[in-house]
């Protein structure tokens, strides 16, 4: 009985040693992927020539407040984008030609630019929107908005030609060359 007993008892320690011993690491599966559209990611989305064009996105629980937050992305990006290729135009403008060294005019050159930028990113033309409703319960809106490099330099001219300070210095065709050579580098 004594060993009947100990076979028994030697059996479960087994049983519980070897449970103690299993491995803890689980079998990694392959991972499935699904190749994925991105919305508004063709060629008539991208800057070109004539227009700058962001594409941006914004996610909410209400649809109005994920348009409000895409809209606000896109033109966040676009005057970034914008200002940083009027600023390279205005800094080869007024070192070539306008101010010879002076900075004061530059910087008023360069104030005027960025006014004139945000006023027209205001009126931006949407091109595409898409809105998705995700299983979370948000939604995602996504949107492209572009400018008329045109309009953007028209609207330069027409403001340095306003202000007496730099209408003194301001030469229309030396500046359309600079602005059109710095559109085309792009």
């Amino acid at each position: 009985m004594k060993t009947r007993l100990l076979s028994i008892v030697a059996i479960l320690l087994s049983f519980v040693l070897l449970a103690g011993c299993k491995s803890s690491q689980q079998t990694v599966k392959p991972l499935k992927a699904h190749e994925q559209d991105i919305p508004l990611s063709g060629k008539k989305y991208r800057s070109d020539k004539e227009y700058w064009r962001v594409v941006q996105q914004g996610v909410s629980p209400d649809i109005s407040m994920a348009k409000k937050v895409a809209l606000q992305n896109a033109r966040g990006e676009m005057s970034a984008t914008i200002k940083a290729q009027v600023k390279a135009v205005i800094d080869n403008y007024g070192k070539n030609f306008a101010v010879a060294g002076d900075i004061s005019v530059v910087n008023a050159y360069e104030e005027q630019a960025y006014a004139v930028i945000d006023q027209t990113l205001v009126s931006a033309e949407m091109v595409d929107e898409k809105l998705y409703s995700l299983s979370d319960g948000t939604y995602r809106y996504h949107v492209c908005l572009q400018v008329a490099r045109k309009t953007i330099a028209d609207q330069l001219e027409q403001a340095f030609m306003k202000d007496a300070k730099l209408r003194a210095s301001f030469d229309k065709e030396q500046f359309k060359k600079v602005y059109d050579e710095q559109m085309n580098a792009q």
